[in-house]
């Protein structure tokens, strides 16, 4: 079974099923799966209600919703497969870890008279990179906006970093002196349980307009 190891309080998805082995010659598979958990509010399947899947596709796409409470849930999938009269059965676990996200979002201004465009925005925590977006323009002497859902899984209580990079030429490097922007700040998770969404707001990051009308310079002269 793969699939994500975390997933967002109150919100789908998805995980695919493998069967190997099982009865010789072509087999139909039925497949149930269910969540268990401490408090599955807002959670499903259900253990009471679990959903069931039948053919004879070896994979199996399993939807779930996870409940609304920080926690870790356990999906549990039972496998039938049957062939010449011949049954069997079998089941695997998964353990997820269900979390608040985090909203990321910090806001760049592009001061230059060009437009950017396809500027790819990177999201780290404690270093760690954690996502990316494209914001795909940037108008000239206008603000965009990039916003990310972090899920903080194994995230310990206390104060962090979130640093948000601009990365204009898309090379994987930040150079201030050519204009590409970064904007950090410190928050603070506290102790579980997170009754709310987190958005963690980063202050404006500037570019700088030399370095935007070299790019447009870069872009008209290419074929």
């Amino acid at each position: 079974m793969s699939g994500p190891p975390a997933i967002a309080a109150g919100l789908p998805a998805a995980f695919n099923v493998s069967i190997v082995g099982g009865p010789a010659g072509p087999a139909n598979y039925t497949v149930k799966y269910y969540i268990t958990g401490s408090d599955l509010t807002g959670g499903l399947p259900l253990q009471s209600n679990p959903t069931t899947a039948t053919g004879t596709n070896r994979t199996v796409r399993v939807n779930v919703t996870a409940p609304m409470k920080d926690q870790t849930i356990t999906l549990v999938v039972q496998v039938s497969a049957g062939a010449g009269g011949a049954v069997e059965n079998t089941s695997v676990e998964q353990t997820i870890v269900v979390v608040t996200p985090i909203v990321l979002s910090a806001t760049f201004h592009n001061g230059g008279s060009t437009a950017a465009v396809n500027v790819t925005v990177r999201f780290l925590v404690d270093d760690v990179a954690v996502g990316t977006k494209t914001l795909p323009k940037i108008g000239a002497n206008q603000d965009a906006t990039a916003t990310f859902n972090y899920l903080p899984a194994g995230l310990t209580p206390g104060t962090h970093t979130v640093r948000i990079e601009a990365d204009l030429d898309g090379n994987g490097v930040i150079d201030p002196a050519r204009g590409e922007s970064v904007v950090s700040q410190l928050f603070y998770k506290g102790t579980p349980p997170l009754s709310t969404g987190w958005t963690v707001l980063i202050g404006i990051g500037v570019f700088i307009p030399a370095f935007l009308v070299t790019v447009a310079m870069r872009r008209r002269g290419r074929p």
